[in-house]
């Protein structure tokens, strides 16, 4: 069960302490689209979300935005970013990950990948050695495909809130 496992779990990405990340040596964030900055049927990012992108950027973290989703949907929510976005990134396959880590140039444990799923953001950055954060999902509703994958990311939620409560995971 481990291997499902964030290094942290934040309510949402706006609670994350980045000043901390910073302190400790991380400098790129690959950070999910959907459900992680903004509900999956938002196409531009909000004034929150660019406010807190540009708060980062300034404090001198590499930032890649990274998706499963349409090359149209991720393009369109990078448009006036000035962050490269990946789409179609396969998560948890480590093809994509890669690629952000490449395009952020950095090495894995430099990087922190922030997401809301459990079974693509978490396994596959535990899966490349990459610090990772679960925020809860902005949004109840999902797409269907997410969907499905909520039920048993409820057990491994469980299994990890347990083994925070009894000091066995770090």
């Amino acid at each position: 069960m481990r291997r499902f496992f964030p290094r942290e779990y934040v309510d949402t990405i706006h609670s994350i302490d980045f000043g901390d990340l910073w302190r400790r040596g991380f400098r790129g964030l690959i950070i999910d689209i959907d459900n992680t900055l903004e509900t999956f049927d938002i196409p531009l990012p909000s004034q929150p979300v660019i406010n807190l992108l540009q708060t980062l950027k300034n404090q001198g973290f590499s930032i890649v935005l990274f998706s499963n989703n349409s090359r149209e949907r991720v393009s369109k929510f990078c448009e006036n970013l000035d962050i490269p976005g990946i789409w179609r990134a396969r998560k948890p396959g480590k093809k994509g990950i890669r690629r952000a880590l490449i395009r952020l140039n950095l090495p894995a444990d430099k990087a922190v990948l922030i997401g809301d799923q459990i079974f693509t953001d978490c396994w596959g950055g535990n899966r490349m050695g990459i610090y990772t954060i679960l925020t809860r999902p902005i949004a109840k509703r999902d797409e269907w495909t997410v969907r499905l994958k909520r039920l048993p990311e409820k057990l491994v939620l469980y299994m990890y809130e347990r083994g925070q409560k009894r000091g066995n995971i770090r």
